[in-house]
């Protein structure tokens, strides 16, 4: 009796306990294995209507503290505005900020000593160039109309950051796109809804030479060492045709941003309350860390549940053959051992 009651809780074992396990371990080893794949995810949940929604995710994303706040008429930014002239909208330009902190970083005096710790922090400005219209842009460009906007020859745009209280520190930067090479895919990551006209001067459409990439520079702290607390923020616009073998450059807009909280460092932040105040502003990002941007969510519903329970079920099988095998010959044996006490 003991004997039967010992086979029965091994049979029951093979049959429930060695599928679990195999079902725990597939969903381990696929807990890690997707993570690659995540932010096409993560990006393919984001608006692809909503320039400024999807630029928000973005850069949520690779963020530890943000600038925004979401009001019913849009997003509000550290700025942004939509410019103009005489030839109609030409685009909007808005610059987010984001804040690094780096606790307990030691610091020292000019011979090398180090004599203490302090909170550094480090600010980044991100630029963002969108609802571009492109033939108001040429016509900006050219007001004769000897070169009407195709698609082959858009204009870029070009920004200039220059120090007002020292007119020699300035820098010239071209804006670029969000690209991205990650996953399975390479591929464009905020494009600019709300770019016009749909096609050129010959009819075709505009996109066929890319301008749906929303224009973009990321300005790190390091790039704004040395300047004054007063900055002064220029876009431009370069055709793509020449005039004398030379691009024609036209400033399309000109504004004044506030550089007081650049790369700074303090010994406690409590005790600066207008610093603190300040960064009370930022919204917490998830600092390109997939698993608080919800990772585990994605890779149990998209991976491990299935894969788990095609491993319990084919383990299950197995076991179960296994199990009726180990019966029959049990079985066989029972019969024989009859036989034998009939003879």
């Amino acid at each position: 009796m003991k004997t039967g009651y010992i086979k029965k809780l091994i049979k029951l074992a093979i049959i429930v306990i060695i599928p679990l396990i195999a079902g725990v371990i597939t969903g381990v080893y696929a807990y890690n294995r997707y993570q690659y794949k995540f932010f096409d995810h993560y990006m393919s949940e984001a608006s692809t209507e909503n320039t400024e929604e999807r630029l928000v995710t973005y850069l949520d994303f690779i963020n530890e503290n943000i600038e925004y706040t979401k009001e019913e008429s849009g997003f509000k930014f550290f700025y942004n505005q939509d410019f103009s002239n005489e030839n109609g909208n030409l685009f909007t330009l808005s610059i987010i900020r984001s804040y690094e902190m780096k606790e307990d970083v030691p610091y020292t005096n000019k011979l090398g000593t180090v004599i203490g710790e302090r909170d550094e922090y480090y600010v980044t400005y991100y630029l963002a160039l969108y609802n571009v219209n492109y033939e108001n842009v040429a016509k900006t460009l050219d007001p004769t109309g000897e070169h009407p906007l195709l698609y082959t020859e858009l204009p870029t745009f070009t920004f200039t950051i220059t120090d007002k209280e020292d007119d020699e520190l300035t820098r010239t930067e071209e804006f670029t796109t969000v690209a991205q090479i990650t996953g399975e895919t390479n591929f464009t990551v905020i494009y600019d809804y709300g770019y016009q006209p749909e096609k050129d001067s010959k009819n075709n459409k505009l996109n066929a030479g890319n301008p749906t990439s929303m224009k973009y520079y990321v300005l790190t702290g390091a790039q704004l060492d040395g300047y004054s607390e007063n900055v002064e923020f220029s876009v431009s616009a370069k055709s793509a045709w020449k005039v004398d073998d030379n691009q024609v450059t036209e400033e399309l807009s000109s504004v004044d941003f506030n550089n007081l909280y650049n790369n700074k460092y303090l010994l406690d932040i409590e005790e600066n309350a207008e610093l603190e105040a300040e960064f009370k502003k930022f919204n917490k990002g998830y600092n390109r860390d997939i698993f608080a941007a919800g990772y585990a969510k994605y890779v149990f519903g998209h991976y491990i549940w299935w894969e788990a329970l095609i491993a319990i079920a084919l383990l299950e099988f197995v076991c179960a053959s296994f199990v009726l095998v180990w019966n029959a010959e049990e079985e066989k044996e029972r019969k024989r051992s009859e036989n034998k006490k009939q003879k």
